[in-house]
């Protein structure tokens, strides 16, 4: 019930950067407000005050430093937020700071976590 509240409070916010199904991008991405939604491969650091959905086909090869993250496909790197979570379908590779985190069954996760309020310390709104 928790995770479906969050998952619709994130997927009503308006959706303003995507990166498409078979796009490679590479280099840093700013996320200002708003959603950020990757199907596609990043190869980068991703930061910024908004939020960053992961899609099933979607990879990111880079530091994370945003508000909110949903991650249904892969992520190799650290991941700094105030929520994750982790679909059944998604993989995450690296260290993570949050303050809320849900992993569903099925999700694979290896690293490191710190949790707790104030652990991550609002740099994400960089």
């Amino acid at each position: 019930m928790l995770g479906r509240r969050r998952e619709t409070e994130a997927s009503s916010q308006e959706v303003r950067t995507i990166i498409g199904l078979d796009c490679v991008f590479e280099g840093n991405l700013t996320v200002p407000g708003g959603l950020a939604r990757i199907d596609g491969d990043v190869v980068g650091n991703i930061k910024g005050s908004g939020g960053l959905i992961i899609g099933e086909k979607g990879s990111i090869k880079g530091d994370l430093n945003v508000e909110n993250v949903i991650v249904y496909g892969r992520v190799q790197g650290n991941i700094k937020a105030k929520s994750l979570e982790i679909r059944a379908s998604g993989r995450v590779d690296g260290n993570i700071q949050v303050e809320e985190l849900l992993i569903e069954k099925g999700a694979i996760y290896n690293g490191q976590c710190n949790m707790g309020k104030g652990s991550t310390e609002k740099e994400y709104s960089e």
